[in-house]
């Protein structure tokens, strides 16, 4: 009897440490094609052009029970990863559902293409540095009147969960979203990479917000109580601090020098990104105690 007592935790730990069950159909998928680096994710079929992509297979993320980290960015993820690694560049659902019984945890199904191009494809875009802007990504609806001089409303947005086991290590991910249909490409063609370049500072001023959320939290130091406690109020202030600093942009570009202030502010950006190249993705924070 106190045999089982002991092992009732060890058992516990090792089911709630699993990752979900994540299963391609067909099981061995031979593409004949490179892995990639980025895949896009479509959240209906009817929201995009299959005729010119290319079928490779079934993806589902399943749920044991009592699993962790299956949050919907989490099963994104997983399902992500095994598109990338057979070549596959587009994610399309097929079906979503979050559990209520036995789990929290959210289930998918999808199925993997290979396409040409990702532009204008995807509504939210995920921060890459290998997923830069084009100007089909500026998909949204420009109003019957719009004024050249007026900047039109750009959506980024960061967000921030702490995962792991809890037993040896938690795991800071943050997800920075460009909202595609939130902008639009102005009539005057002429001005389309201004306007790409500014959606592309602000997509980057958002990575730069969640790779500074990363690193305060790491500074917070490894303790899980403290990390847990602190992830919210911080990233709603790190939100908060995004807004003031990308209207303080929009504020900038509005004077004479537009385009002198657009150079400064990518480079300014861009070499503060660098600098923090170390929190890009997800941080591991070892919760074990050092002898």
């Amino acid at each position: 009897m106190h045999r089982l007592f002991i092992l009732f935790p060890v058992l516990l730990w090792l089911l709630s440490s699993c990752n979900p069950p994540v299963r391609l159909s067909p099981k061995k998928v031979r593409t004949g094609l490179d892995s990639v680096e980025y895949a896009g994710v479509v959240e209906r079929a009817i929201d995009v052009d299959l005729r010119p992509a290319k079928f490779l297979a079934k993806v589902k993320v399943g749920d044991l029970g009592m699993s962790l980290d299956c949050a919907y960015p989490d099963v994104l993820g997983y399902a992500l990863n095994k598109s990338r690694a057979i070549g596959g560049n587009l994610l399309v659902l097929t079906a979503h559902k979050r559990n209520e019984v036995k789990s929290n945890c959210h289930t998918i199904r999808g199925e993997i293409y290979q396409i040409s191009s990702l532009e204008g494809v995807e509504k939210q875009i995920r921060w890459h540095p290998k997923r830069p802007l084009m100007p089909g990504d500026l998909r949204g609806s420009r109003p019957a009147q719009s004024s050249a001089d007026k900047l039109p409303p750009l959506h980024c947005t960061i967000s921030c969960r702490v995962g792991g086991d809890y037993f040896k290590e938690a795991i800071i991910r943050t997800e920075t979203l460009f909202w595609a249909d939130s902008t639009y490409r102005p009539a005057d063609t002429a001005l389309t990479d201004f306007a790409r370049r500014r959606a592309q500072v602000h997509f980057n001023l958002a990575e730069l917000h969640a790779r500074r959320l990363k690193s305060a939290l790491v500074s917070l130091g490894p303790d899980l109580p403290v990390l847990t406690g602190q992830s919210r109020p911080m990233t709603a202030k790190q939100q908060a601090a995004l807004r003031e600093e990308a209207a303080a942009f929009d504020a900038e570009l509005a004077g004479d020098r537009r385009d002198a202030v657009l150079e400064r502010w990518e480079n300014k950006v861009l070499a503060e990104l660098v600098a923090l190249e170390g929190f890009y993705g997800q941080y591991v924070v070892d919760l074990r105690k050092k002898k």
